[in-house]
């Protein structure tokens, strides 16, 4: 269970309902409530101010209530992944480094630098390190996405599947370009901090990396999860499917089979098939003996 990621999901929330009551008043000469203006000036960053705290209370602040939907959607997504490859300590130290990378870079694409006066606050930072760490752990992962379009009074659902590497690429590059113009005075960005999510994702990028460079040992996976990294020469080559519950599943991709085996998510009496075999074969075959 990600208990972490679960732990912040619920700090996130937690904060943003004790703003939201403190912002609530009569607004003032300046458009917004005392409370609310507290809470700008004390929890959010704003370089000008220089309140070095505010460098942590910034990443669990959120400006609505889909600001912070969205962001619990992707935290939940991306973060479960990292602290399930990273474990809980260090995921929680990963998370807090990625949200000062973050916002570090927040500072160096925006207009005046360390004398903005413009708040930014949300945990988009720190969940842009996740989707760095996890673009770095989980490359070869395929990311599965479903629609759902109403045209002219007829549904159409779906879905599709898409390379991490590639999803991730788009995210980056997407959140570069916009933050290099913001930075040239060229967009106002519509007050999404890229640069803030540029600097995260490079932060848990570079985490990752030197986390797998000389922290993570590939025997700790084998401890942890009952499989051998040696697991993966066992599988088929090619889209695989599966049969459980008298049901077909998939086709899925060797990456994704193999973690499905790694989380214990299919049955004992679970089959795979993939073309070129003759019969269905117990998927316990490719389970570490």
């Amino acid at each position: 269970m990600p208990m972490v990621t679960f732990a912040l999901m619920a700090l996130n929330t937690l904060v943003y309902i004790v703003t939201f009551l403190i912002s609530l008043g009569v607004p003032g000469p300046e458009g917004i409530s005392p409370g609310e203006l507290w809470v700008y000036e004390n929890l959010w960053l704003i370089p000008a101010l220089g309140k070095v705290h505010t460098y942590l209370t910034c990443v669990f602040v959120h400006g609505g209530l889909f600001h912070l939907l969205g962001n619990m959607v992707y935290l939940f997504l991306f973060g479960s992944c990292v602290e399930d490859a990273l474990g809980r300590w260090q995921y929680v130290v990963f998370y807090l480094l990625g949200a000062m990378g973050a916002n570090l870079c927040y500072i160096m694409f925006v207009t005046g630098h360390f004398a903005s006066e413009i708040p930014m606050g949300g945990a988009s930072g720190a969940i842009s390190a996740c989707m760095g760490g996890f673009a770095c752990h989980y490359l070869k992962t395929r990311i599965n996405f479903r629609y759902l379009i109403l045209f002219f009074f007829r549904l159409f659902t779906g879905d599709f599947w898409l390379p991490a590497w590639l999803v991730m690429s788009f995210y980056f590059i997407k959140d570069l370009v916009f933050g290099i113009l913001d930075m040239m005075g060229e967009s106002t960005g519509g007050g999404v901090a890229f640069g803030a999510h540029v600097g995260g994702f490079v932060s848990g990028l570079v985490m990752m990396l030197l986390w797998r460079a000389f922290i993570h040992k590939p025997e700790d996976d084998e401890e942890k999860h009952g499989f051998s990294p040696a697991m993966a020469a066992t599988l088929p080559q090619g889209d695989i499917y599966v049969w459980e519950n008298d049901r077909q599943l998939g086709p899925y991709h060797q990456d994704t089979l193999q973690e499905m085996i790694r989380l214990k998510v299919l049955n004992k009496h679970a089959l795979y098939w993939v073309e070129g075999m003759d019969d269905w074969r117990p998927v316990v075959e490719l389970k570490q003996k």
